[in-house]
């Protein structure tokens, strides 16, 4: 979620703003958190922590863009606790309202000078300053101090620049071996899913003709000399011997296929948590992003957090067995879109309908559409059912709180569903093309400035 840049503060900077922060009950803690990757998992850390130290925590998600008087309306329904937030913006010209405690911010930023005076680091270092949080005010854990360096990591692989309390966390993690670097495939799976359903059911990044189609990945992996018995191995547990032969065969293979560019997002620099188990599906950071994301598309943060929190049994095998039947019904919906493709383009971008898809497979169908030319890479497409639109874009530049202030003001109620996509319910097809043209507006700004 692109964000304006803000001065980048030490850890020192940090643990300085934190210790002039006063929390009212360490016993009762409520926590407003954006939907976002990096919201959800400094929420995590912060929830552990509380826990931890034997306190008890409710967490609400809440929109990205907050206004002020929300803000002083949960403070009034939770008037016994300390309110947290973590990575919300506040707007308008609103102040907050006076009382014996103020909430804390995490992150984001507010023309409220009051606002400030009580936030903890910026948009850049949510993750680090939560868990700051817990060195200073709750009981801070080697678990924590891995999930917020992973959390971390990923929103500087997605940001232009390095921030210098990102880069400590990182530095102290890697100290303790809680994080190693590891190169190779960044595939889904990777450390628990049998090879043969490896490239079949990812769709990150989804490979045209490659993925949902069964014949297709069996012929490559036989081209690739795997053999028969490795294919229901996972590619974690052959010899390095076997990881090397694999990872250079497959990748040639793949080039013949697929390109350059697509490859790219399949191999490169992954992360392994060494905490976790070796056949956890969070052991390496790529698994953990792409369990947020979905979650973030199918707007089940709850479910990812108390995974994140600790629950290792039943919580993690339903979110992967909702991970995985996901993308199976996302893959049929592209093959199908791609054979049966109906939709409007105009200059502002492209509108399709597809009554019988579910909400929650829209932003990923989206996402997909754009990443392989199914509709047009350079503007955004809106895909709308029976009672709900989505409307997803490509470009970096867009300040999604942008887009998100500019539909409020046209009295819509805009939920954000990754870094690059909004749902919107019961739009009409007027305001549909209404909302592309907004959005395409902002983009073409965005790019020219």
């Amino acid at each position: 979620m692109s964000r304006k840049t803000q001065k980048a503060p030490s850890l020192r900077t940090l643990k300085k703003q934190c210790s002039e922060i006063t929390i009212k009950s360490k016993d009762h803690v409520f926590l407003a958190s954006a939907p976002d990757t990096s919201s959800t998992l400094a929420t995590a850390i912060i929830s552990r922590a509380i826990m931890k130290s034997g306190g008890a925590f409710h967490v609400s998600f809440e929109s990205p863009i907050m206004g002020l008087d929300k803000v002083n309306e949960l403070r009034t329904k939770h008037s016994l606790a300390t309110v947290i937030l973590v990575g919300i913006d506040t707007m308008g010209k609103k102040t907050l309202r006076k009382g014996k405690s103020y909430p804390i911010f995490i992150g984001g930023s507010s023309k409220s000078e009051k606002v400030k005076s009580q936030t903890l680091g910026n948009s850049n270092t949510i993750s680090a300053a939560a868990y700051v949080l817990t060195e200073e005010h709750f009981s801070p854990s080697d678990y924590g101090l891995q999930l917020a360096s992973g959390a971390t990591l990923l929103f500087e692989e997605h940001s232009e620049s390095s921030t210098k309390s990102n880069m400590e966390l990182v530095e102290q993690a890697r100290e303790k071996k809680l994080i190693e670097e590891r190169k190779g495939f960044r595939l889904f799976g990777f450390g628990f899913l049998p090879l043969d359903e490896l490239l079949l059911y990812n769709t990150r990044p989804f490979i045209q003709g490659i993925s949902g189609n069964q014949s297709a990945c069996d012929s490559l992996l036989n081209e690739a000399e795997i053999p028969i018995t490795k294919l229901r191995t996972p590619m974690s547990s052959l010899s390095n011997a076997e990881t090397q032969h694999l990872t250079q065969h497959l990748t040639s293979k793949l080039l013949d296929k697929i390109g350059p560019s697509v490859i790219s997002e399949i191999l490169g620099t992954d992360y392994v948590l060494t905490l976790e188990s070796e056949t956890s599906p969070l052991r390496y950071l790529s698994g953990l992003e792409a369990i947020s994301e979905t979650t973030w598309a199918r707007q089940e943060m709850g479910a990812a957090l108390s995974v994140w929190i600790g629950d290792r049994g039943r919580s993690l095998r339903t979110l992967l067995d909702t991970y995985l039947s996901h993308h199976k019904e996302v893959i049929s919906t592209i093959q199908r879109l791609e054979t049966k493709l109906k939709g409007v383009s105009t200059e502002a971008g492209t509108a399709i309908e597809i009554s019988s898809i579910k909400d929650e497979l829209m932003t990923d169908v989206g996402r997909i559409a754009l990443q392989t030319g199914i509709v047009d890479q350079e503007r955004p497409l809106i895909i709308s059912n029976d009672t709900s639109s989505i409307v997803t874009w490509t470009a970096k530049s867009v300040d999604m709180n942008h887009v998100l202030t500019l539909l409020l003001e046209k009295n819509l109620e805009p939920i954000t569903t990754s870094s690059k996509s909004i749902k919107l319910k019961e739009l009409a097809q007027g305001l549909r093309i209404d909302v592309l043209e907004s959005v395409s507006t902002i983009i073409a700004k965005g790019e020219s400035s």
